[in-house]
């Protein structure tokens, strides 16, 4: 479509996996990044006009930024003609899509992905596929750097390297087929006693974020920060403001719906989400 290649630097999770996905289809990147996005907001990234920027806070840099945060269009003001943005989109992803010309354009790419990144994006999950995730609900899930299966270190596949060999799969097979791919990365000596480890996250509900003790004055890299009210199944959670200690390992991520005027909150974290973990998202065995 272009001769000129770019670099994208987007999240490690499953919107900017199908981020990937839609600039490869179109050969318009040579290089991907994994960053975080208060180091974004803190300059630490080098953009350059050969960077193509997928759900991160806004750098003037960069060749094309791509975001549908409402929160980046009142902390960026005056022209930004290289700011795509939609702030009712869903996903990333799906301002790519769109902006690209749609089906038209990735004519390979399945309606089921699309629709699945727009629902992972914006947390719109049932009660069945938070306890019982499948599909690409469970992809998205172990995508997700907040998931904690980064500081594992006993996977034939290293989280990052799984990171981007699912961008290549994805582009060509079915959920099923990465399924079977994923399977494949715990195949080593000593993965049944990883297996086991995890046993616990099915055993014990994480109901109530105020269990987990609060801890004061850690990056906001290492924390999530939450302060609103959500549910659990049938049960509403104050969770308060108080934020998560990334030293406790908590292995739970608690997701509600984001807010219509949701955004990247000051710290970095993405509003309308509590996460517990805190494992920075470039985190690579």
């Amino acid at each position: 479509m272009s001769q000129s290649k770019f670099r994208l630097v987007t999240r490690s999770d499953f919107d900017g996996l199908v981020c990937a996905v839609l600039l490869k289809e179109l050969d318009l990147i040579d290089d991907i990044k994994f960053v975080h996005p208060k180091d974004m907001q803190d300059g630490r990234i080098d953009i350059t006009s050969r960077d193509i920027t997928t759900n991160l806070p806004y750098v003037a840099a960069a060749h094309l930024a791509f975001d549908h945060h409402e929160s980046e269009t009142i902390r960026n003001t005056g022209e930004r003609p290289n700011h795509i943005i939609s702030a009712h989109a869903p996903s990333a992803a799906r301002v790519v899509y769109d902006y690209y010309g749609g089906a038209a354009a990735f004519p390979k790419v399945s309606d089921e992905m699309m629709q699945a990144v727009d629902k992972a994006d914006s947390a719109q999950f049932s009660h069945d596929e938070i306890l019982h995730p499948a599909g690409w609900v469970l992809l998205n899930y172990l995508m997700d750097s907040r998931t904690g299966l980064g500081r594992f270190r006993e996977f034939r596949v290293s989280n990052y390297q799984l990171m981007m060999d699912l961008i290549d799969y994805c582009r060509s097979h079915g959920i099923d087929d990465a399924d079977r791919a994923l399977r494949q990365r715990a195949q080593k000596p000593g993965g049944a006693g990883l297996a086991q480890r995890g046993n616990h996250l099915r055993r014990q509900p994480f109901h109530d974020l105020r269990a987990v003790p609060a801890v004061q004055h850690l990056d906001p890299r290492d924390v999530g920060c939450a302060k609103a009210k959500h549910r659990v199944g049938h049960r509403q959670v104050d969770s308060g403001s108080q934020q998560q200690n990334q030293c406790g390992r908590a292995d739970a991520a608690i997701r509600w719906r984001r807010p219509q005027c949701g955004g990247h909150l000051p710290g970095g974290q993405p509003a309308g989400r509590a996460s517990v973990d805190g494992l920075d998202p470039t985190d690579q065995p």
